[in-house]
């Protein structure tokens, strides 16, 4: 049940780019312009779930028992760094395509390993944080090509009416966390 709730919190309620701003640029760049981006989103949770295992079994084996658990973001750092390249160097000689994207996926991966108590549930926290970000990209697409057929496209910037979507997705997001929507509370 735990591993459900985190699903559903990192995932819808708790979005890592609407909360911690995980990919808010980036998903607005992405929004705007027409890229593929389900080879990045495979290698994003390649070297997520990668990163994440190699982690936490390293923080758990070696710097917790000496007492050096504070040290693990740098740990974090250097395994994601080395399967980044791993899996970059795979797909582009698979693909003959760069997937490459780096801050998303690392900040999820040290989300993930702040918050998960488990192994599993940091795995979970991840896969749910990278999904959040990338299901946002098609709606903000969609939102940006219906604002650019209309005729007052002069009124925003792209960013800014991209923005401004996130804004309103969060709204209804959230919309039930309020207290006094909520009976008894």
């Amino acid at each position: 049940m735990r591993i459900i709730n985190a699903l559903l919190f990192y995932s819808l309620f708790c979005s890592a780019v609407f909360i911690y701003g995980i990919g808010t640029l980036q998903a607005a760049e992405s929004s705007l312009a027409r890229k593929k981006i389900a080879l990045t989103w495979i290698k994003s949770l390649c070297c997520v779930f990668t990163s994440i295992s190699l982690t936490y079994s390293f923080v758990q084996l070696l710097l917790v028992p000496t007492g050096l658990a504070e040290l693990f973001p740098l740990v974090a750092f250097l395994l994601f760094a080395a399967s980044s390249v791993f899996f970059e160097i795979i797909f582009q000689l698979t693909t003959k395509k760069s997937s490459s994207e780096f801050a998303v996926s690392f900040l999820t991966v040290l989300l993930s390993l702040n918050e998960g108590e488990s192994l599993l549930e940091a795995i979970a926290i991840g896969a749910c944080c990278l999904a959040s970000y990338y299901i946002l990209i098609p709606f903000l697409f969609t939102f940006t090509n219906k604002l650019s057929s209309s005729k007052n496209t002069d009124v925003f910037r792209q960013k800014t009416s991209v923005f401004l979507c996130m804004v309103v997705l969060m709204m209804a997001l959230f919309a039930l966390n309020i207290s006094w929507i909520n009976a008894g509370v």
